[in-house]
């Protein structure tokens, strides 16, 4: 009885030890990789957030890797990484980033009609989340022709980028625009 009673706090501390190493993991991948992506070095940063996502499986390392996928120009495995942060759906903020590369994607895919569907579901996204200028510049972006890819991707990495910035600032010390009042809300689901 005794050696079952000592043996309880024991496993409890290596579990404990387990999952803050794998969150260890998880945080020192996605700091690296997101340094990374700002440095254009795409291929190491995607391999920094699979490592990342092997260590804890959350959405918004799927996310980051469906990013740095896509600035390479895989976009198969750019759809697989969305997909997979889709099938996840842990309503953590990297829903906004989700459904900003999955319009890309699809866009660069030549798939018109169902990337404008998930950027209008982005632009609805942006108004939900107290950004209507974000959402009014992709509904504008929505109705020139021809498209222009490359600035679409830039607006949507400056508006998820300052989101992201936004919610972290918050997270980390309850300062910031979400600090507000009424202006914090819990993520959406990612999935329909």
């Amino acid at each position: 009885m005794k050696k079952i009673l000592f043996c309880i706090p024991v496993m409890a501390a290596l579990l404990s030890l387990s999952c803050s190493s794998s969150w260890n993991t998880y945080s020192d991948d996605m700091f690296h990789g997101k340094r990374l992506l700002r440095e254009d070095d795409y291929a190491e940063a995607r391999f920094d957030f699979l490592r990342a996502a092997e260590a804890q499986k959350w959405p918004s390392a799927y996310a980051f890797a469906a990013t740095a996928s896509y600035k390479m120009g895989d976009l198969a495995s750019a759809e697989q990484y969305l997909a997979a942060a889709e099938r996840l759906d842990g309503r953590d903020y990297s829903y906004v980033r989700v459904l900003g590369y999955k319009a890309l994607t699809l866009l660069a895919q030549g798939r018109e009609d169902e990337g404008r569907e998930v950027l209008q579901q982005y632009a609805l996204t942006l108004r939900s989340i107290s950004s209507p200028m974000g959402a009014r510049q992709i509904e504008t972006w929505m109705k020139q022709q021809p498209m222009d890819l490359p600035y679409l991707e830039q607006l949507i990495d400056q508006q998820v980028g300052r989101y992201e910035s936004d919610i972290e600032q918050y997270q980390s010390t309850g300062t910031g625009f979400y600090q507000r009042r009424g202006n914090f809300r819990g993520g959406p689901s990612i999935t329909p």
